[in-house]
């Protein structure tokens, strides 16, 4: 009819704008068509639904049309109208109208242009480039304020944004579907050990590090005397370069070669702390050495590789017992981030966290390092079972006979990977929360040091106050500088711990306070020498001079000090504290910008003087290996987590050292554990040797990441396939969020808006958990104005929440990120998130709980039902409020819904605590946020009431029973909620319906009436809430037997404390009820005609009255009550004369009013009117029932 030819699109484009919209609109209306029975194939298929030929036609000439659209110079406010339409109706087909293939799309490689010229293909990457350029155009048309009368523009665009978000999802849909966990790609940076304190930045000396032992020299000491402490050499020297060196050898050779090594550290165990820590970083040095080899492989057996090394570190249980699952946390330490490496790293952390549980350890402590190595492997991601880690932990402190040395060692890890990932200044969630984690870490750490001391110290109790706040106050450092410590007896290997753990602080203390980290350093420093203080001076000189707290001048004292120590205890004979200061000056020498080459010199000569003397012990002895390593380079396990030459290590000062190691290691006379040191040192000083080529590398990679976190590089985080519609997404987010870091609001609207599309069109897809770094991203660099792209991405990270499938990676970037959200203060959460995305993650209590471990589920549900409060009163909103009580209510139906044989959804200790939140801490907030006194509930409390009444049905009644808050005394504050819920507390054990109905009741009765005030806000909201109260008793269902010992009860209660409470109100309100319930007007055994016993309160009962009338003004409350007060006499008269209580009653009333009429005379003018209407109820039960008029 329009006659045109459909395939010629330039004439279509030239028809009047009306019919060409009409046309567009009708092209997306077309549908599959089913195949005819009689047309299907012999061999049986099934109906399947085909594209017609119109139906394609249809999408192509769509397509052509806005092909049309780019090439054309026409009106822009027409052009938006003709492309809204356009995309309107694109969003109404599936991907099979749209022309699109899974087969031939999943053998598309997205780069090889030899299949583009497939039509599926061609049509799919229109489809991708309409997609996007919608989004353009869009944007453009937002930021265009002046083209045109039009004004509804901004609506025009708005909608091409809405399709434009449906197209992007059907897409990703389609390429979810094909793909699965194909669509992404496996990547990531590794995470660089080293730490952002990079050590030896410039040239190291060749001459200094080639006199080092080979590896040859070490493995050849292994195989020849095969112990603990060669075992320990040769895990070192595993990583040494060359032609031979290991890292050059195939993964299962080096696995093979390091588990030998394992079975014999199980065989002599060291107890030193200082050894201990060596030791634990050969182990952890050897599993970085096995996974840069993994690296090396190529991506496809990357993962088997990396699968089959796990299951072979498992096996050697059997033979290495415990030291198995410590490689196996060192394992788990030193693998990147890759997303697709996630289920193996779980694996390893579900199988060291039970294993207290299936007796894995022989040792308490083992079993707290692995938990530590696990728990920092987690604070990377800021993952939140950290905290349950460390309250484990934390509880292993107790004894101070222990040396406790795995438990500090693990929290010195936590706190250096804590701090390695990025800045801690900022007020995004992660950095907050990693701030606070190191801060509650510290405090551990003084809090046990305070307890080591010979009497407790108020300067370090101070100190330990300022370290969990973060802030230092002004007269703490003076404290710390004039501090006086002694150590308590018998405490010695815990202490040094304590410090060694300490040591590997101060880089993230000097992040978060540098103030306070000079006051830790300086008490630290104020420790008598001998109590191992040696081991941190190093780090905490370093970190002091780096933060410019202390200058070279102060390293120059300490220095000389060291040496005067030193030289005195050398005098005196006085092991401990010659081994403590010499370890000290060896470790200073390579902070000095000074000449220091005769106190190098003193180093060399004492060390060597040491281990050839006999008159030293063999802890001394011992000590000074390590302090040779310390005068190369850093010692791994006290001054650092790896070892490392020094910049300026002289050739003669390696030299010596090597010689005089080598002399002690092979000197069959000497003591076993002097001779172990030597060979423990030897192992270091080759790992020294071979680490140049990797610092290099960790710099280049650390420069990266610092880059990465000024502004979020997806592309580090998580990659697309080739040619993917989600690789052009999150190449659009990228360029998004780099406009938003460069705070340029130029095109700040136009930003948001399509940000906003984007998370949108994610949320039906599994992402990577690391993608929550991205979102984390788009919260902190919006303003808080821009509520859209916040609500999205609060929407995005929540839609990831839910169960999916996810193959190669995992969602938990997402839940820790919502967890860390829910334990912020309200201010700071909204803040970040914009007020109106609260509700949304309140909404997702059931997806989040689902997925935390019991013992942080509690914690978290009371968070948000306390950030759900805080918005009542801060913001006069409930919609959170709402959103958490259907979130509750939904974990409780499907825990009830749950088949005996299925797999429960949340575990039973969870149910628990949600339920004895409900009938705790939940109950009593509602009676007071949600009360009729509270104005912003007035209109919408019957959503939350029903709620959480629907939630208090499903719980058991043993759980109920327990409840001290449902069976504490009725007060006003309370006497709403309680009377809401009283049909379901009366299923309480040993309380019927009618006693607990009874109470409340009573309770109503017994309250006075307040005289009139209109300006009293405190009068006016206890009138309120007992008229409120009494609509909410008053529909609970009675029998007549309990119906009428209710009536007889409140007229006993005027009997005793007079016509001034509230019993009337409670009465007539009652008998109205039970009137209009039964529909006593129909009942043809009362012979009295309708309109004498129906006035205007008949048709104003309803069940759910109180919700409805609770927003009432007072006044306006008090004259529906007055309308019920007036039908009184004439319903009560009848039923009593039902119930055959009339004389009772009747008696009663007369009383009452008697009394009443004695009080006429001394009543207030205020209160006079309520009196007569009382008076005159009273008088009128009394003539209905008897015919006696009282006057």
């Amino acid at each position: 009819r329009l006659g045109v030819d459909l395939c010629d699109t330039p004439t279509i484009m030239k028809l009047d704008s009306l019919i060409l919209e009409g046309l567009l609109m009708l092209l997306g209306t077309g549908r599959l068509e089913e195949i005819d029975g009689e047309s299907e194939s012999e061999e049986g298929t099934d109906n399947v639904p085909i594209v017609s030929p119109e139906l394609s036609k249809a999408v192509s000439l769509l397509l052509d049309c806005h092909h049309y659209l780019q090439n054309v110079d026409k009106d822009i406010y027409s052009n938006a109208v003709i492309r809204r339409r356009i995309y309107a109706s694109l969003t109404e087909y599936t991907p099979q109208i749209l022309g699109l293939d899974p087969d031939i799309m999943r053998d598309w490689d997205g780069l090889n242009d030899s299949k583009d010229t497939l039509p599926e293909i061609t049509r799919f990457l229109a489809l991708k480039s309409i997609s996007v350029h919608g989004l353009d155009f869009a944007a453009q048309l937002l930021k265009s304020h002046d083209v045109g009368t039009c004004s509804n523009t901004k609506d025009v665009a708005k909608d091409i944004l809405h399709s434009v978000s449906k197209l992007f999802r059907t897409l990703l849909l389609f390429e979810d579907e094909v793909h699965g966990s194909f669509l992404f790609r496996g990547l990531s940076i590794r995470n660089p050990k080293v730490g952002p304190s990079l050590t030896n930045e410039g040239r190291v000396s060749k001459a200094g590090i080639s006199q080092l032992p080979d590896a040859v020299d070490v493995k050849n000491m292994f195989e020849e005397d095969p112990r603990s402490a060669s075992a320990i050499a040769f895990l070192y020297a595993m990583g040494s370069t060359g032609s031979n060196s290991s890292t050059s050898q195939p993964t299962s050779e080096l696995v093979l070669q390091i588990s030998e090594c394992f079975y014999d550290l199980l065989n002599e165990p060291l107890v030193d702390p200082a050894f201990q820590a060596v030791q634990t970083c050969s182990m952890m040095y050897s599993m970085d050495v096995v996974w840069a080899s993994m690296e090396q492989a190529e991506e496809s057996t990357k993962h088997t590789l990396f699968n089959q090394v796990v299951s072979d570190v498992e096996g050697w249980a059997s033979n290495s017992g415990e030291y198995a699952y410590v490689a196996l946390a060192a394992l788990a330490l030193a693998v990147d981030d890759d997303p697709q490496l996630w289920s193996f790293i779980t694996k390893i952390q579900n199988t060291i966290l039970g294993g207290s549980d299936n007796y894995l350890f022989a040792s308490e402590d083992a079993m707290v390092l692995c938990v530590g190595m696990v728990a920092a492997k987690l604070s990377r991601t800021a993952d939140a079972r950290v905290s349950d880690l460390i309250d484990f932990i934390q509880l292993s402190l107790s004894d101070n006979s222990k040396a406790c040395f795995g438990a500090f060692f693990g929290m010195g890890l936590m706190v250096k990977n804590l701090a390695s990932r990025s800045e801690l200044s900022g007020s995004n969630p992660s950095k907050v929360w990693r701030r606070r984690t190191i801060q509650r870490l510290l405090g551990i750490f003084m809090t046990e040091f305070d307890a080591c001391l010979s009497e407790s110290n108020s300067t370090v109790r101070e100190l330990v106050d300022c370290l969990k706040m973060g802030e230092s106050s002004d007269d703490l450092l003076c404290m710390c500088e004039e501090i006086d410590l002694s150590i308590l007896v018998g405490v010695d290997q815990k202490f040094k711990s304590i410090l060694i753990g300490l040591a590997h602080t101060f880089f993230a203390l000097s992040a978060i306070n540098v103030k306070l980290m000079k006051c830790v350093a300086c008490t630290l420093i104020k420790l008598p020498w001998g109590s191992g203080k040696g081991f941190i001076m190093h780090n905490a000189y370093k970190a002091c001079l780096d933060a410019e707290m202390f200058q070279q001048e102060d390293l120059s004292n300490a220095i000389l000090d060291c040496t005067d120590v030193l030289r005195k205890a050398i005098a005196d004979g006085s092991d401990m504290i010659c081994s403590d200061a010499l370890f000290a000056l060896a470790s200073l020498c390579s902070l000095s910008t000074a000449n220091v080459q005769t106190e190098t010199s003193l180093v060399v000569e004492t060390i060597q003087k040491v281990l050839s003397d006999v008159s030293f012990g063999n802890d001394c002895k011992s000590i000074s290996a390590l302090a040779g390593c310390a005068i190369v380079g850093q010692v791994p396990g006290l001054t650092s987590f790896t070892p490392l030459a020094h910049q300026l290590v002289k050739k003669e000062v390696s030299l010596s050292v090597v010689k005089v190691l080598n002399e002690t290691a092979s000197n069959d006379s000497e003591e076993l554990k002097c001779r172990d040191s030597a060979t423990i040192g030897l192992g270091v000083l080759c790992a020294m040797k071979s680490s140049i080529r990797r610092v290099r590398k960790n710099r280049l990679v650390f420069e990266k990441t610092k880059q990465i976190d000024r502004g979020v590089d997806i592309e580090a985080i998580i990659q697309a396939r080739d040619g993917s519609v989600l690789e052009s997404i999150l190449h659009e987010i990228q360029a998004l969020l780099r406009m938003k870091s460069q705070h340029s609001h130029e095109d700040a609207a136009a930003t948001n808006n399509k940000l906003s599309v984007l998370f949108s069109s994610l949320e039906l897809i599994a992402m990577p958990g690391s993608f929550s770094r991205v979102i984390e991203m788009a919260l902190s660099t919006t303003s808080r104005n821009d509520a859209e792209v916040k609500t999205s991405s609060v929407s995005l990270l929540i839609s990831q929440l839910k169960s999916r499938r996810r193959i190669g990676f995992d969602g938990r970037g997402f839940v820790d990120l919502s967890t860390r959200l829910a334990k912020m203060p309200y201010q700071e959460l909204t803040d970040l998130i914009g007020i109106g995305s609260l509700p949304i993650i309140t909404k997702a209590i059931p997806d989040l709980l689902n997925q935390l471990p019991t013992s942080v589920c509690e914690g978290v549900l009371k968070n948000l039902w306390t950030l759900s409060q805080d918005e009542i009163i801060r913001n006069s909103s409930i919609s959170s409020t709402e959103a958490f009580l259907l979130g509750l209510k939904k974990i409780m139906l499907d825990a009830v819904k749950n088949d005996p044989g299925s797999k429960q959804t949340i575990s039973p200790a969870v149910l628990r605590a949600l339920q004895k939140a409900t009938i705790g801490y939940i109950f009593s907030d509602l009676c007071k946020n949600a009360s009729p006194s509270n104005p912003v509930c007035m209109l919408n409390s019957e959503n939350i009431w029903s709620s959480y009444i629907r939630c208090l049905e499903i719980i058991p009644v043993a759980v109920i029973s327990e409840s001290d808050v449902l069976k504490s005394e009725i007060n006003l504050g309370n006497i709403y909620g309680i009377a809401l819920c009283a049909r379901v507390l009366s299923s309480m054990s040993g309380s019927s319906a009618s006693n607990r109905t009874r109470k409340i009741e009573t309770f109503i009765a017994c309250q006075n009436y307040p005289g009139n005030s209109n300006n009293d806000i405190r009068v006016i909201d206890q009138i309120r809430a007992v008229l409120v109260a009494s609509l909410a008793i008053a529909p609970q269902p009675q029998s007549e037997t309990e119906m009428k010992e209710s009536v007889m009860n409140i007229f006993e209660i005027m009997l005793v404390q007079g016509g001034k409470t509230f019993g009337l109100e409670l009465l007539a309100i009652k008998v109205a009820f039970w009137w209009e319930s039964l529909h006593v007007n129909e009942q043809s055994s009362i012979n009295v005609p309708v309109q004498r016993v129906t006035k205007l309160s008949s048709f104003l009962i309803a069940k759910n009255i109180c919700f409805q009338f609770q927003s009432l003004p007072c006044d306006v409350l008090i004259q529906f009550y007055d309308a019920c007060i007036a039908d009184l006499p004439f319903k009560l008269a009848l039923l009593c004369g039902r119930w055959r209580i009339s004389d009772d009653v009747s008696n009663r009333a007369k009383r009452i009013c008697n009394d009443g009429i004695r009080l006429r005379a001394t009543t207030p003018k205020s209160e006079a009117r309520r009196l007569e209407n009382s008076l005159t109820c009273l008088r009128d039960i009394v003539q209905f029932i008897t015919g006696e008029m009282l006057f």
